[in-house]
């Protein structure tokens, strides 16, 4: 056996005290580890410490063979280990009802040693192998999720990304259009970043941009979503938010903003933000790109007029609708 596995446990379930002499000194000269009980209640409870494998006599006192295997297959803790019946039953009838109860193999009573080493090993190189396609796949699944975690995310930020946002708001515009519900997009641009990186440099520009990334998280809803929009830009989609509450989040926000100190244990500095904020049922964009092109109009209009405030977009502001 490989030594660098732990040896097989098995369970044996047996009322007689000579077949379990046998076997118990035939997979003990195989280092094998023994379980052993004498009646099927017993079995229920032994199986519990995870054997590899259990030999389960059919005709026992009580909790026949049949129904202790029924009843290990309906217990979730013990489903999944194989079962190998030994009786010395060997008409067909027997063993059919046997198969149906779950078990995996018969041994027919009385037993060749060799046969016994060999049914047992082979099922529990299969057990061991479908144990390792299960983490496999739980492995795997874990990956795959990550991957696609990684790619909706922003490395940087840990914010959702911009391929994201198309998804998520085509989702949200046509939810909006079709239930006559109001959706908010509020576009934001951190003011004079360049001036920030020139100053005190690239890594603190990124210390500002996840601070800022904190302040967005920390002022929005379960139900809001929060994106790196790129670079020092960012957006929030607010659904079922009209203008009216879209422009208090936005002042919210500003304000924490121009209050927080942005700072690592050697710089501190102030930041400021302009933001544009338009809605679908306020504004009717024609398509839901259109809602961000509207907010950055808006924005746009913010940092003409001095930046470090909020504008709602308006018609007239943009005269390129489509």
């Amino acid at each position: 056996m490989a030594t660098n596995k732990p040896a097989p446990t098995i369970l044996i379930v047996d009322d007689q005290p000579t077949n379990l002499k046998v076997l118990l000194r035939l997979f003990e000269e195989h280092h094998y580890k023994i379980l052993i009980a004498e009646n099927g209640e017993r079995a229920l409870h032994a199986a519990l410490q995870q054997p590899d494998l259990i030999l389960l006599d059919v005709m026992m006192p009580g909790m026949n063979g049949f129904e202790t295997c029924r009843r290990l297959k309906a217990d979730r803790a013990t489903a999944d280990i194989p079962i190998i019946f030994m009786t010395a039953l060997d008409n067909l009838v027997d063993k059919i009802e046997g198969f149906k109860a779950g078990a995996v193999d018969y041994i027919t009573k009385p037993f060749q040693q060799s046969e016994v080493l060999a049914r047992v090993q082979i099922h529990i190189t299969l057990r061991r192998q479908q144990q390792e396609l299960k983490e496999t796949q739980e492995i795997l699944l874990l990956q795959k999720a990550l991957l696609e975690q990684m790619s909706i995310t922003d490395d940087l930020t840990q914010l959702l990304n911009r391929r994201c946002l198309n998804t998520i708001l085509k989702r949200e515009f046509h939810r909006s259009k079709r239930h006559n519900v109001e959706l908010s997009c509020l576009m934001f641009d951190l003011d004079h970043f360049k001036k920030i990186n020139d100053v005190h440099g690239h890594d603190f520009g990124d210390v500002v941009l996840r601070q800022f990334a904190g302040i967005l998280k920390n002022s929005i809803r379960d139900t809001d979503f929060v994106f790196r929009f790129g670079g020092e830009e960012f957006l929030l989609l607010l659904p079922q938010t009209d203008i009216s509450g879209a422009a208090q989040t936005a002042e919210k926000i500003r304000e924490r903003t121009a209050s927080t100190p942005f700072k690592t244990q050697h710089i501190s500095t102030r930041v400021t933000v302009s933001i544009g904020v338009a809605s679908v049922l306020e504004h009717h964009p024609p398509h839901s790109h259109n809602l961000t092109t509207f907010a950055d109009v808006a924005l746009y209009e913010a940092k003409r007029r001095g930046r470090n405030q909020v504008v709602l977009y308006e018609p007239s502001l943009s005269p390129e609708t489509d």
